[in-house]
């Protein structure tokens, strides 16, 4: 039912992709949670925790206005590269999902904001997939790259992401390289400039918490709903990764390559999924990635009824978490 009106029915899916979302999120617009703070929020973030702080339910609003937003853009990105059919808003109703597991995450955070800048990275970089050399796209993806990190520290393991998406790209030459390098330093170094001129310690801005970026904590364990939770993606995550991995051998040059890209962003994530611990938005590292293969996966399942059970499971599995926690 729910993967025929993905793959058909046009209304219904704008329908679902109001109703779901609004479902999940009444709770925190009915008792809006404080704005999230966690020990790896950089400087960028801190401005936007200064302006909205004590403003909560706005916060929430935002929030989820932003949360839509980031979906409709990755569907567009994944409808106009080819990665999924034009006529679907399934990735983005998987990625409203995947970003609305839990009651305190659902107003600013800088895992919000760095996913934002996530996605631009990507747009930009999914461009210089046929390039000779790809030199203003790349800079521009590892710009966003870095104001990602300048939001929410791990993020600046993705370039690790870039660097293999260069390898997928086969584009080999040092120009490509080196301009990943230049886009990633100019945040940093503008910054860096500003707090000279401003007189602020540049170590006390950057690396304060940086002692306890790599403690390990397992205290999510003790955590039941966050542990059935990440079962369950994991459930999901292992077969939706090798549907998509066994499915570009028959596809064109342009898709195993995108798609090249898409799981090498979810390997890098690895990293700053588990610095982020305990935090309840540890998965929101993963929604990029996991709203292609999880599309993938569902629409591409042999047997219909089967994909519908799976995908009714996971949304109300993610539904019952919210209202669990309250």
């Amino acid at each position: 039912m729910l993967i025929n009106i993905f793959k058909k029915n046009y209304p219904l899916q704008l329908l679902l992709l109001v109703l779901v979302p609004l479902v999940l999120w009444i709770p925190a617009f009915v008792n809006p949670p404080e704005l999230f703070r966690t020990i790896f929020d950089m400087p960028l973030y801190d401005v936007v925790y200064s302006w909205a702080y004590g403003f909560n339910t706005i916060a929430s609003i935002c929030a989820f206005v932003i949360v839509v937003l980031q979906a409709l853009f990755l569907n567009y990105m994944m409808t106009r590269n080819h990665l999924c059919q034009k006529t679907t808003f399934f990735p983005a109703f998987l990625y409203i999902i995947l970003m609305s597991c839990n009651v305190q995450t659902m107003t600013f955070s800088a895992v919000l904001f760095a996913n934002l800048c996530l996605i631009i990275a990507l747009h930009f970089f999914f461009k210089c997939h046929d390039k000779n050399e790809g030199i203003d796209e790349i800079f521009q993806s590892s710009f966003f790259l870095a104001l990602a990190g300048l939001f929410y520290a791990p993020y600046v393991l993705f370039i690790f992401w870039m660097w293999a998406g260069l390898i997928v790209y086969k584009l080999y030459k040092w120009r490509s390289w080196g301009m990943s390098i230049l886009g990633l330093l100019t945040p940093f170094l503008l910054l860096a400039v500003f707090y000279y001129l401003k007189d602020i310690p540049v170590e006390a801005k950057l690396f304060s918490n940086v002692e306890k970026w790599i403690d390990i904590n397992l205290d999510f364990l003790d955590i039941p709903l966050q542990v059935v939770y990440i079962v369950l993606l994991v459930m999901f995550m292992i077969p939706a990764l090798g549907n998509t991995l066994s499915s570009r051998s028959n596809r064109i040059i342009e898709y195993r390559k995108k798609s090249g890209v898409m799981v090498s962003m979810f390997v890098v994530s690895l990293f700053p999924f588990f610095l982020s611990k305990t935090y309840p938005n540890m998965s929101f590292i993963f929604a990029i990635p996991l709203s292609f293969f999880f599309c993938n996966m569902f629409m591409n399942l042999n047997k219909e009824r089967y994909a519908n059970t799976f995908l009714l499971i996971f949304v109300f599995c993610c539904i019952a978490k919210i209202y669990m926690s309250l």
